[in-house]
């Protein structure tokens, strides 16, 4: 049985929830809120139970809450010192040992002339929760200002149509899009994920984990550290349908067909690296646009130690893009 889990991320947007939904119908989430209410579209995507929340030790993830409320309360106090929250995260301070939160409090007194007594809470071994909170904030506010630049576009445009007084509203050029989440601290986010994966012991229950990812950008950095694949598929282009229910049932079967082959290791038997497109996807109706797919499977993955306690295990990681 193939389990698949969304990689690295604790929070997607609708470009990512579109393109995921067009490859698999159910997958795994890591829920670093606690059972808190699910943002769209993710809520929605539950609400279908075609995704499933895995839940973290509440006491870690509460502790990691603290530490991370310490941080941004550390970031608002130097406002005028540090450039913002991304600066902060990107210099992964909770990674080093000198960086606690003792550590940071004791630099805000220091700085502030504060003389509020010492709440400290010693540093323990499960920062990467506290990376992946601090990540997710950052995703959020990514969306969040993606979404406000798309309205104000709009807007400019619907008043532009109206000053040259043109029936039809044209299409804005638009606001210089930002970089997609993936290739914002690209290592610390695989490095995090994993580690807060294994402590939920992902890789140690039945079945062969998948991890699937909508950013280019993780998948070539994972797949740097991860040592060579035992078995390996790239299509570049095959038809996605976003509107025909019961083609899309068909897409997911396919996909979940090729995964599972592959984790026997039959992909040569099977001739996909022949012609895969043909092989699975042909015969379907023409869908409004095209998709990319990559896959790698691996029995150990180089430095990356997930499969410790399964020796002989396998892992899969797999990449969906919309090309249209």
């Amino acid at each position: 049985m193939i389990n698949f889990y969304f990689f690295p991320f604790t929070f997607m947007d609708e470009r990512q929830a579109k393109t995921l939904s067009c490859f698999f119908d159910n997958f795994n989430v890591l829920d670093i809120h606690d059972g808190a209410v699910l943002p769209e579209p993710m809520a929605g995507l539950a609400a279908k139970g075609v995704l499933t929340r895995v839940c973290l030790d509440k006491e870690k993830l509460a502790l990691a809450e603290q530490k991370a409320r310490a941080y941004l309360d550390w970031a608002t106090i130097h406002k005028g010192n540090e450039k913002n929250l991304r600066a902060l995260i990107r210099e992964n301070v909770f990674f080093k040992d000198e960086s606690g939160v003792a550590a940071i409090r004791a630099g805000i007194r220091n700085r502030t002339d504060s003389h509020d007594p010492d709440t400290a809470i010693g540093r323990d071994s499960n920062n990467f929760f506290v990376f992946l909170k601090l990540a997710d904030i950052y995703d959020r506010e990514h969306q969040a200002i993606e979404t406000a630049l798309d309205a104000l576009d709009q807007e400019n445009a619907a008043l532009i149509a109206e000053l040259k007084g043109d029936g039809d509203i044209f299409a804005s050029e638009g606001h210089a899009k930002t970089s997609e989440p993936g290739q914002a601290m690209t290592e610390k986010r695989i490095q995090a994920w994993l580690e807060a994966a294994d402590d939920a012991e992902l890789f140690d229950r039945s079945g062969i984990p998948v991890l699937i990812t909508t950013s280019r950008a993780v998948m070539d950095e994972f797949l740097t550290g991860a040592g060579k694949a035992i078995n390996a598929l790239d299509i570049d282009c095959i038809k996605v349908q976003t509107n025909n229910c019961e083609v899309i049932k068909q897409r997911h079967l396919k996909i979940k067909a090729i995964l599972n082959q592959m984790a026997k290791g039959e992909q040569m038997a099977k001739g996909l690296t022949l012609d895969p497109e043909k092989e699975y996807f042909e015969g379907a109706d023409h869908g409004p646009g095209t998709g990319r797919i990559q896959i790698r499977f691996f029995s150990g993955l180089g430095d990356v130690n997930l499969i410790k306690k399964n020796p002989g295990g396998q892992i899969g990681v797999c990449l969906v893009e919309l090309n249209s």
